[in-house]
């Protein structure tokens, strides 16, 4: 006599169990393959365009837009971008350069810092004096040399930059020697050639 416990309508719980799982297997590779060989069918027999642009050595017509080779080579200046040809068209960004409304307003920022100096030079805090303009010496000669190049005499702006600079390695300097009487004098120097400067820009 034979009993069988029935896990499923399919599958009794014997040593027929064994070919039953064995047989499940089978047909989920054989579908996993069939499906595999219908995807690699549709991929050949794809119409022409279907595919990606990728192109490296453009041997015949006209190379893609993702090869490093293109017609004429590498291309440089204000027609070029990032190594290529302009296309057809204006440059979008055309005059990005005139616009300094955020160097300007950077720029405002570092100058009140600069001119706020002055109860720190009395109350000979020197490396304080020294901390807050070198934390605005890059950023503040970037917006400057932004603003020299639209201001309407880029020579006289330059010159008022390099001005300013050398009164504040002077500033600098007498902060390191601790002379009060001479730090004073320079920070006046420095406030003037600023203000030298704003008149240029």
């Amino acid at each position: 006599m034979h009993s069988s416990v029935t896990l499923g309508a399919s599958c009794p719980l014997t040593l027929g169990v064994f070919f039953c799982g064995f047989f499940r297997r089978e047909l989920f590779a054989r579908a996993g393959a069939a499906l595999v060989g219908f995807s690699a069918v549709q991929s050949a027999s794809a119409k022409a365009g279907q595919f990606s642009k990728q192109d490296v050595f453009s041997l015949v017509g006209e190379p893609a837009i993702s090869s490093p080779y293109q017609v004429g080579g590498p291309q440089a200046g204000k027609d070029a971008t990032f190594g290529y040809a302009k296309s057809d068209g204006p440059i979008l960004a055309e005059g990005y350069q005139n616009d300094v409304t955020r160097e300007k307003a950077a720029f405002d920022v570092s100058a009140k810092i600069v001119q706020s100096q002055g109860k720190n030079v009395d109350s000979k805090t020197w490396w304080l004096v020294r901390d807050n303009l070198r934390g605005q010496a890059y950023n503040m000669k970037a917006n400057m040399k932004a603003l020299n190049a639209v201001s309407k005499d880029p020579a006289a702006s330059k010159k008022a930059y390099e001005k300013f600079w050398n009164e504040v390695n002077q500033l600098d300097l007498a902060c390191v020697k601790k002379e009060l009487d001479l730090a004073k004098k320079e920070y006046g120097d420095v406030l003037a050639a600023l203000d030298a400067y704003k008149a240029t820009i």
